[in-house]
């Protein structure tokens, strides 16, 4: 919508205006929140870095919040393209009405949230099916569709929607899609993508991390991932709801070109400090203690892209808490990636060359008492030891083409072994 020369949306949580998002001629952004929400019972802040607050924000915060929203690289281009759309404010006027978290955007001046006489649109596979086989981006076929909810952060082709029955839906009226679905990936060499990622997930709730549950709907030869949205709850009258997250790099500020360390982005201490300041007491300890954890575990199995987008906080009741963990995925698997981690480990960012004196410099670097970092990686390897030919077995069973699951149970011994090379 366009007034006096400045377009803005509107920020909906349900029915609630929460605030108003303007871009100027200058391509300018702000965000103001509703002086409605500012003394709503129900209201939360966007981001740490948007506190609730009468005075507006400016280009970069507001950059921070929204930007962050949307796919990314060619995922991100091949929609503008198609659609005739550049920049953040019309990707989101055309995909704002279901993003990650609990806001709505969109040009209208009224919620199109309704809690009663929401319709539900079948998707058709057989389009889903034709556009992987093509190797066309999915998330494009899937924005020809009325509704067409896209905006999932991240740079693999995926879209929102509702699972059920094996069949795929969008809905209708403002109402929250309800599980992420993901299609293998088809550039830089990659094969075998929801495989790998089942795979680690499946390690990671198995050596005790909190995940979202997640499961593979083959048909046709064609694996999809399908994970159920962690920002979304049922009421005890089966109704969806949404439950606001922010990144941690909207938490920090942080616009998605600059996610990696090695890009100016948030360092493992920022991410171990805005833990420390901002988890509810009574969880506090244990967020952090997971964080080191989640690091360990990304160390061991070969995931080079654990940025700082894949790192989220819930607002729940007033309290903000560690989500848990999502985008697990063996990168080093695959030779044309990134080969250094995103994180820099003390002096170093090649996990092969990660030791424990890399692991007592986190130690002083986060203040934690020496040889912490080198315990909590002692346990997250044992318990990986223990669990990982089990779980590739168990997998191999229901999905026999999921050879590649074996070589990366064969790279996470690998790295077992050089680490006690390095001293662990």
């Amino acid at each position: 919508m366009s007034k006096l020369n400045i377009k803005y949306l509107n920020v909906f949580f349900e029915e609630l205006l929460v605030g108003v998002l303007n871009q100027d001629r200058e391509l300018v952004y702000s965000f103001t929140y509703s002086k409605e929400w500012l003394i709503h019972p129900k209201k939360f802040q966007l981001s740490l870095a948007m506190p609730l607050q009468a005075e507006p924000f400016g280009n970069r915060i507001t950059l921070s919040f929204f930007e962050n929203l949307l796919p990314e690289g060619e995922a991100r281009d091949t929609l503008e393209k198609s659609h005739h759309i550049q920049g953040t404010f019309d990707f989101l006027d055309e995909f704002g009405s279901d993003c990650a978290g609990a806001v709505i955007i969109t040009h209208e001046l009224v919620s199109p949230f309704k809690k009663k006489g929401a319709k539900e649109i079948k998707l058709d596979k057989v389009k889903i099916y034709k556009a992987i086989e093509q190797k066309k981006s999915v998330a494009e076929v899937i924005s020809e569709m009325d509704p067409g909810f896209l905006s999932i952060a991240g740079a693999q082709d995926k879209f929102a929607g509702i699972f059920r029955n094996n069949e795929f839906y969008l809905p209708t009226n403002g109402r929250p899609t309800t599980h992420i679905i993901k299609v293998p990936i088809n550039r830089s060499g990659v094969k075998d993508s929801v495989y790998n990622e089942f795979y680690c997930m499946k390690l990671a709730k198995a050596i005790g991390f909190v995940v979202s549950d997640c499961f593979i709907f083959e048909k046709d030869g064609y694996p999809l991932f399908i994970t159920e949205r962690y920002d979304r709850f049922i009421d005890k009258n089966g109704e969806n709801h949404r439950i606001h997250q922010q990144d941690f790099c909207q938490a920090q500020g942080i616009v998605s070109e600059e996610k990696y360390e090695e890009k100016g982005g948030p360092t493992l201490k920022d991410n171990f400090e805005l833990i420390k300041k901002n988890v509810t007491i009574k969880q506090r300890a244990t967020a952090l203690f997971n964080y080191l954890d989640w690091i360990c575990f990304n160390l061991l199995i070969g995931n080079n892209d654990s940025h700082s987008k894949n790192l989220s906080f819930l607002i729940k009741y007033d309290k903000i808490e560690l989500a848990p963990f999502y985008d697990l995925m063996c990168t080093a698997i695959y030779p044309k990636l990134k080969r250094n981690f995103s994180f820099k480990i003390g002096d170093r960012t090649d996990a092969c060359r990660v030791g424990k004196n890399q692991f007592e410099l986190i130690d002083s670097e986060l203040g934690l008492k020496v040889g912490t970092m080198s315990e909590r990686m002692q346990l997250i390897k044992k318990e990986l030891m223990k669990h990982k030919d089990l779980v590739a077995s168990e997998i191999i069973k229901t999905y026999p083409k999921a050879k590649i699951i074996l070589r990366i149970s064969e790279l996470i011994e690998d790295r077992c072994v050089s680490l006690k090379r390095q001293g662990l």
